[in-house]
């Protein structure tokens, strides 16, 4: 495959039959690209379970100390909700999850394992599977499960309001995480103001 560039000039100096090829070929690409067909589930999926809010809060905290598979679980549920969900099953693309986590192939999949067995440790189910896969580039979780991750992750980009500053006590930090109590370091404590 080769590629080139045409200005606007080279266009217009082109060939009135250059212009018709060139308008035909790029019409083809695009009616091709909007015409692909629309993912459809694999033929012969293993059932999916359907991971509930408290089991993805209890696989999100499992997955707490890997950033890669936190990043990949919560992607799951990135693209906005259907109209349609009338389908148990929902769609994403693994392109998309390659590019948007910036994982290669390899890591996501180690990603996605890890993701599974958390799901089986909360679930105590050693066959329980959260993920489908096609040979058009999707994979699938259940309907239930997207939900769950999506309204998990909602919660967890929700504002929350500021700390009142005439509070006494610790703050309240969500999901149990609480941050190392740091002083000042030795330098600075012992500083002399002159």
């Amino acid at each position: 495959m080769a590629g080139f560039t045409l200005t606007l000039e080279d266009l217009r100096s082109a060939p009135p039959e250059v212009r018709r090829w060139l308008v035909g070929r790029i019409e083809g690409d695009l009616s091709m690209l909007v015409s692909a067909p629309p993912a459809t589930p694999p033929a012969q999926a293993p059932t999916l379970a359907g991971c509930t809010p408290d089991e993805a809060l209890g696989v999100l905290e499992l997955l707490q100390g890997d950033f890669a598979a936190t990043h990949v679980f919560l992607e799951l549920a990135r693209d906005e909700p259907r109209a349609d969900a009338s389908d148990s099953l929902h769609a994403v693309s693994i392109s998309a999850l390659v590019r948007n986590t910036r994982l290669d192939e390899r890591r996501l999949v180690s990603c996605l394992r890890s993701i599974n067995r958390a799901f089986q440790q909360v679930r105590q189910d050693p066959a329980a599977t959260l993920f489908g896969f096609d040979q058009a580039d999707h994979i699938y979780v259940h309907e239930t499960t997207y939900r769950s991750i999506r309204s998990l992750w909602q919660e967890l980009t929700r504002p929350h309001a500021p700390p009142d500053p005439k509070a006494t006590g610790p703050v309240d930090w969500p999901m149990s995480f609480q941050p190392r109590e740091l002083g000042p370091s030795e330098d600075i404590a012992t500083h002399q103001q002159h």
